[in-house]
């Protein structure tokens, strides 16, 4: 069926039809003329028989010496085409024929059949009417004559269409033979083979679109192969620069853990001695001098945390994951239980939902845990009905589930979110809420060492929402995995 379709048929298709209809009106113009010229020709004959016998018949009117006809009369009889042939005299009664039955009668009536017709021809001697000479003779002849003419045009016809028709593939063939050498090419380009080339030569349409395809696979090639040059070199300089790149940052990573250790003693040494002052000297000290100290231990204090977060920060990278089985759930509880005893005056509704299991560091899970839960604890101190929900949804996909912090504490501004998970950034002034803007980012780089994202959404005065996704290469909490028994771990069911 395809083969059909092709442009190969479809032109002999063409050819051929226009064949068709030209043939068919030769065919028409020949055969009207044929049979003209048949009929032309049986006229002239006719027209010779009726002529020799209307000399012969107009003595025998004149003498009425029918006898001598008579033999004529036979003679011509023996042709098929002449039937009958009657001579009347004037008063329009038979006096000799070919059929002795209608001599001496009257005039027959001059109807055609359906295959034979009359011809009559009137007889007379200067303006004397002597009589009428009556031949009927049979149409066979300009019938078969016509049949001739019409099984010659035919063919003629059957002939030229076949030629045409042949002639028409042939010059299909030729013409679809390059097209099929293009359309093969542009395969194999489109497959890959960038070498491959038609080959066409020629001045006509379809000689010009493959030498143009020629041209196109050339310049193809030659940007292809620039590409690919322009990739290696791409490729051996991105790797020198990665190269780069992770000694840098294993050098700043060692740089910053050796300053952050290096930092520790004297600011050890600036809180001992500063507590010393207080304790040995407080009663040569005024209030100012004793401010003074303190304000000094808080300082040196907080920049001990600070080198601290960033130990811990630059930690993250350097230890080699250990993944295995994590119950979020009960670290969320561990975490929860410790906060609570730290701060046992607060009260904050918790609602943990339980065995929310994952492949995980546990080290690195905790401390996302620790970060997430203390924030939320830490930004619902100012809240009167504060709530903390920790829950599970359904991600983009079954296998990555999505874990959310939510509480409804002191929140954030959605405006200033890209801050959130920058070293050092702090969306609230350290005299409300205190904190070195080192632990989100500290989770964020955690997630994405497991191949996870984490995104945060929040309102002023309305809370925060911290959601992280982490792949499940294997969980044992899908069908078929081990179960376990769920915790009694909430005060309530989640809201999330």
């Amino acid at each position: 069926m395809v083969a059909l379709h092709s442009l190969r048929y479809r032109i002999a298709a063409t050819i051929f039809l226009l064949e068709v209809i030209m043939m068919t009106t030769v065919l028409w113009i020949v055969l009207g003329m044929l049979s003209n010229s048949a009929r032309e020709q049986v006229e002239e004959l006719e027209e010779v028989a009726s002529g020799m016998l209307a000399q012969l018949s107009r003595p025998a009117l004149l003498t009425e010496e029918y006898s001598q006809l008579q033999p004529y009369m036979e003679r011509m009889r023996s042709d098929p085409h002449l039937l009958r042939i009657l001579l009347l005299d004037s008063s329009r009664r038979v006096v000799a024929g070919t059929d002795l039955q209608y001599v001496g009668q009257s005039a027959p009536d001059y109807l055609p059949g359906i295959d034979s017709y009359w011809r009559v021809y009137e007889i007379h001697n200067a303006a004397e009417h002597l009589g009428t000479l009556a031949i009927q003779f049979s149409s066979l002849r300009i019938i078969k004559a016509e049949r001739q003419a019409r099984t010659i045009g035919i063919l003629i016809a059957a002939t030229g269409m076949v030629v045409i028709a042949f002639f028409g593939l042939f010059f299909g063939y030729l013409l679809t033979l390059r097209l099929n050498r293009l359309t093969q090419a542009a395969m194999s380009m489109a497959q890959g083979d960038l070498g491959v080339r038609t080959g066409l030569k020629g001045k006509d349409e379809v000689s010009g679109l493959g030498q143009a395809f020629d041209v196109m696979a050339d310049r193809v090639q030659t940007e292809r192969d620039a590409l690919q040059r322009a990739n290696a070199h791409l490729e051996e300089r991105v790797a020198q620069r990665t190269a780069a790149l992770e000694a840098a940052n294993r050098e700043l990573e060692s740089f910053a853990y050796s300053v952050s250790h290096d930092l520790r003693a004297p600011l050890r040494g600036i809180d001992g001695f500063s507590q010393a002052v207080l304790e040995d000297y407080s009663d040569r000290l005024d209030a100012t001098g004793k401010d003074y100290l303190n304000r000094v231990r808080k300082a040196s204090q907080r920049m001990g945390q600070l080198i601290d977060d960033l130990l811990r920060l630059s930690k993250v990278n350097q230890a080699p994951l250990q993944l295995q089985e994590v119950d979020l759930g009960q670290l969320a509880e561990e975490i929860i239980q410790q906060l609570r005893e730290t701060d046992p005056q607060r009260s904050v509704r918790i609602a943990i939902e339980p065995d929310m299991r994952v492949q995980g560091d546990p080290g690195l899970m905790r401390a996302v845990m620790q970060n997430l839960l203390g924030n939320a604890w830490k930004f619902t101190a100012r809240t009167a009905d504060a709530r903390i929900d920790f829950c599970r949804e359904p991600g983009d996909s079954a296998h990555e589930p999505v874990f959310c912090v939510s509480d409804n504490g002191t929140g954030f501004n959605m405006a200033h979110a890209g801050k959130l998970f920058s070293p050092f950034q702090r969306l609230h002034h350290r005299d409300e809420f205190e904190g070195s803007g080192i632990g989100l980012a500290t989770v964020q780089r955690i997630i994405h060492r497991h191949g996870g994202r984490i995104w945060a959404q929040g309102s002023p005065g309305a809370g925060a929402r911290f959601c992280f996704s982490l792949p499940a290469t294997h969980r044992t909490d899908l069908p078929g995995g081990t179960t376990h028994e769920p915790h009694n771990r909430t005060d309530e069911s989640p809201s999330c």
